[in-house]
């Protein structure tokens, strides 16, 4: 009777040691698969995503055109206001007067006496 144990005993310890790895594939496989539907699900998603960021791109460099575009003006118009400036401290006594000009542009135009008699 002795000897029925030991056998017993014997080949339990075998079977377990097959059990572990194919525990460990069947729940990598499981897992695997898991992840692949989740990918499956959030693809249109993704999508959706990607086409928004692509919009938020073109938006942005509109945006900086824009802005470029604003900065560029200013530069000019700081530049014809130095010119002013320029020709006004060149003759600060004469009488000046601030003109629109046919491109949109202000520009400072000597008014010169006329004989009228003096203006205060």
């Amino acid at each position: 009777m002795s000897d029925e144990p030991k056998e017993s005993q014997e080949s339990k310890p075998s079977a377990r040691s097959f059990e572990k790895p194919i525990l460990m594939i069947a729940s990598a496989a499981l897992i695997f698969s898991i992840a692949n539907t989740a990918l499956l699900l959030l693809n249109p998603t993704a999508k959706k995503v990607e086409q928004f960021n692509e919009e938020m791109k073109s938006e942005v460099a509109e945006s900086i055109n824009t802005v470029h575009k604003k900065i560029d003006g200013l530069r000019s118009a700081e530049m014809e206001w130095q010119s002013v400036l320029k020709k006004a401290s060149a003759n600060p006594d004469a009488i000046y007067r601030v003109v629109n000009t046919k491109d949109g542009f202000l520009t400072l135009t000597e008014i010169t006496d006329t004989g009228e008699g003096s203006r205060k």
